[in-house]
């Protein structure tokens, strides 16, 4: 049986095992599961891990069935303590949090772009990261100018925050209804 992708965590904890003190898992909030999608925007915690892979960006678990991402941050239970690992990660969530979009441009960067050196993002100003428009593969969809931007101005943006802006809808996105204001 070949091994599937199974939930991608943000804030996570490595607790020991309650019956077995030799083996970890992981407890975190879960941003998405690829398998069982209902348990998206909870905690949850993973079967007992049998190895983990560290990226700059991320890391992977394996477990007996799947993998799962870990985009960090850590989060460490203080010593003495005994807390609930659910409400542990629950407390702490949001936090100190990584965005996501960053996350996911590391993940598809081109190594070789001159731009952000295949980091998928760059500073642009003090403080200040922005996804690499060059890498970006306009996948997370597209949003309407409009509101701030001036009503139903017709321009398109890139909802991965790359900057891109197109003056026609995707045609993906042509079925979608345009927003009325009372």
């Amino acid at each position: 049986m070949a091994k599937q992708p199974g939930a991608v965590f943000r804030e996570w904890v490595k607790v020991k095992s309650p019956g077995d003190r030799r083996v970890s898992i992981i407890w975190g909030y879960c941003i998405v599961h690829l398998g069982e999608p209902k348990f998206s925007g909870n905690v949850i915690h993973t079967s007992i891990i049998l190895r983990t892979a560290r990226r700059s960006a991320f890391s992977i678990v394996e477990t007996r069935n799947s993998f799962h991402i870990l985009l960090g941050p850590e989060l460490h239970i203080p010593g003495g303590k005994c807390a609930d690992p659910m409400d542990f990660v629950a407390t702490h969530r949001d936090t100190s949090r990584t965005t996501d979009s960053h996350a996911n441009a590391a993940v598809n960067a081109d190594p070789a772009c001159t731009k952000c050196h295949g980091t998928g993002s760059f500073v642009c100003a003090e403080n200040r990261m922005r996804i690499c428009d060059a890498c970006c593969k306009h996948n997370m969809g597209w949003w309407q100018l409009e509101g701030y931007y001036g009503p139903d101005n017709g321009k398109w943006a890139c909802k991965a925050g790359c900057g891109w802006v197109v003056k026609a809808p995707p045609p993906t996105l042509e079925f979608l209804p345009r927003a009325k204001y009372l």
